[in-house]
């Protein structure tokens, strides 16, 4: 544990698995942070920041849970929190609520966090209150999944109920797709449990929230890029979503609906949704901001940044979304597997004056792995424009001029294979 900062009267704000800007910018707001990580989530480097930048650091084990709910409540009641918060990985979210509504230091019901984290009890609860029908079914075990899939229906998705990420999302077609099926949550060593449920068809989206006493303010509607079946890994963002208004409001109200009939109180939340020919249809929420570099698009698109307005939120000042100004996207590089033999475009990218982040984890003599997951991905550009037909004019340029040869054939980032003459 390593030793606090000298006594101050700031409020006390003890969060699990913060990340460093989380850190930084809830101190900014006049909070004293501690920090309670576990050291095989991230890089030795990158904890050794957070330790740094953090009035208090403490290290855990995540995968012991009642281990984890005994140190922080230890370390609550031992420095005073006056708050404890998550908005980390889903997986220990729960156990963190439980202790903080237990010491009266909690944002939001724990009841309310069991919702958002399990993907059966949101559904049930979906179901009870008559918002987004979807049929479902729950499979404890693996050797359930495949007679659920019969009676839901070809084809269904299958989903690993305690994976996050895209990990393991499968759309089951036919019969024969068990064996696809068995190889790819192989990979993931898991045995379930499962949701199966009805195949929805039609355009997806997200809805980034952020929430202060109940009253659930909408940041703004993110069109998902996804990939082909049946894993539907997401390729991209855009922000905010070119839709007409009477979809931007039924969206907004599904959603706003779900977080309210959840019991969610505070912070923000990642709500998707998929537009059918019958409405809006809510896949699935959290109650952590989106992934996939979403706050920094939605920064870039209408400035605000999301992270920032968290925690002033939790000061008491709570930000009144802005309307977006321009468009921001942010795609991701899928590259074929195979040896990588030359990279090819990088330095023209970082030439552009509109490009905001690039990223490729590949280099000369490393192997590109198959991308299954958002985890295995190769990287990422966000370039931004007035209008989302520039930004994606943009966008489609970029990914036009990286080049990356596997196995002696050039792959171009916009998926065009046997391409030459990028250069960079």
């Amino acid at each position: 544990m390593t030793a606090p900062a000298a006594a101050d009267d700031r409020p006390r704000l003890l969060m699990v698995m913060p990340y460093r800007q989380f850190v930084q910018k809830a101190q900014a707001q006049g909070f004293w942070v501690g920090a309670i990580w576990d050291s095989r989530l991230e890089t030795p480097e990158y904890l050794d920041e957070v330790r740094e930048l953090a009035d208090l650091f403490v290290p855990a084990d995540f995968e012991d849970e009642e281990l984890l709910r005994r140190t922080i409540r230890t370390v609550a009641q031992e420095h005073g929190a006056s708050l404890i918060y998550h908005i980390g990985r889903e997986d220990t979210m729960v156990a963190a609520y439980e202790v903080a509504e237990e010491l009266k230091v909690g944002l939001n019901p724990a009841a309310a966090i069991r919702y958002l984290v399990d993907k059966q009890a949101m559904r049930a609860l979906l179901a009870e209150r008559g918002l987004s029908p979807v049929a479902f079914e729950a499979a404890a075990t693996r050797q359930e999944v495949p007679d659920a899939v019969k009676r839901i229906g070809y084809p269904a998705v299958v989903k690993p109920a305690a994976l996050a990420g895209s990990r393991g999302v499968f759309l089951w077609q036919e019969p024969e797709d068990l064996a696809t099926w068995t190889a790819l949550v192989d990979q993931y060593d898991y045995q379930g449990p499962f949701l199966v449920e009805e195949y929805l068809r039609g355009p997806e989206y997200s809805v980034e929230t952020l929430s202060t006493d109940g009253r659930h303010r909408v940041v703004g509607i993110t069109e998902k890029l996804l990939g082909p079946p049946p894993l539907f890994v997401e390729v991209g963002h855009v922000h905010p979503a070119p839709l007409p208004a009477e979809r931007v409001r039924a969206i907004e109200e599904l959603t706003t609906d779900l977080l309210t009939a959840c019991g969610y109180r505070f912070g923000p939340a990642h709500t998707e949704l998929i537009w059918t020919p019958n409405g809006p249809r809510i896949v699935e929420s959290q109650s952590r901001l989106g992934g996939d570099r979403i706050p920094r698009i939605v920064e870039l698109a209408g400035g605000l940044d999301i992270e920032q307005a968290i925690f002033a939120g939790m000061a008491g000042a709570p930000v009144e979304p802005p309307a977006p100004t321009a468009t921001a996207t942010v795609r991701f590089f899928t590259f074929p597997p195979g040896r990588v033999e030359e990279v090819r475009g990088l330095e023209a990218v970082r030439r552009l004056d509109f490009v905001d982040e690039l990223s490729l984890r590949l280099q000369p003599g490393d192997t590109a792995s198959e991308v299954r997951d958002s985890k295995s991905r190769h990287g990422h550009v966000i370039v931004s424009g007035a209008t989302a037909e520039e930004a994606l004019a943009r966008c489609a340029e970029v990914l036009a001029t990286i080049e990356v040869v596997i196995d002696g054939v050039p792959a171009r980032a916009d998926g065009r294979t046997g391409v030459l003459g990028a250069s960079g």
